[in-house]
């Protein structure tokens, strides 16, 4: 039993092709809306790893919906995850200013590399 559901398709007749008619999204503020970095970078997994997942949401018309829904959970949870490490690994008061620069790239890093593996690139 398959997963994916049928869809119906409408087709435009151009010089005696026929073409779907695949539009990217439902909603036309979505097509206006920048996808953002983690959106982005989920588009581009879905179409080198996911290629049926991105064919039926590209169908369905919910790809642009889908990239900004991943957006805005990664930003979140990435802020979260940053916040969370700064609050347990407390930085010195002595330390100079290269040093809060370092620590908070660490801090930046650790979260983006979780939200990377957790909701970028997986199945879902």
């Amino acid at each position: 039993m398959s997963k994916f559901k049928p869809v119906e398709l409408e087709y435009e007749e151009v010089d005696g092709i026929l073409y779907p008619k695949i539009q990217i999204s439902n909603d036309v503020k979505d097509d206006e809306r920048p996808v953002g970095k983690y959106g982005r970078m989920r588009l581009k997994y879905l179409k080198e790893h996911k290629y049926y997942m991105y064919r039926e949401l590209l169908v369905n018309g919910e790809l642009m919906e889908h990239c900004h829904k991943i957006n805005d959970e990664t930003n979140k949870m990435a802020m979260l995850i940053e916040e969370q490490y700064i609050e347990r690994n407390p930085i010195s008061e002595e330390c100079g200013f290269m040093d809060r620069v370092r620590y908070y790239n660490i801090a930046r890093s650790v979260a983006e590399e979780v939200v990377l593996s957790d909701i970028i690139f997986t199945n879902n």
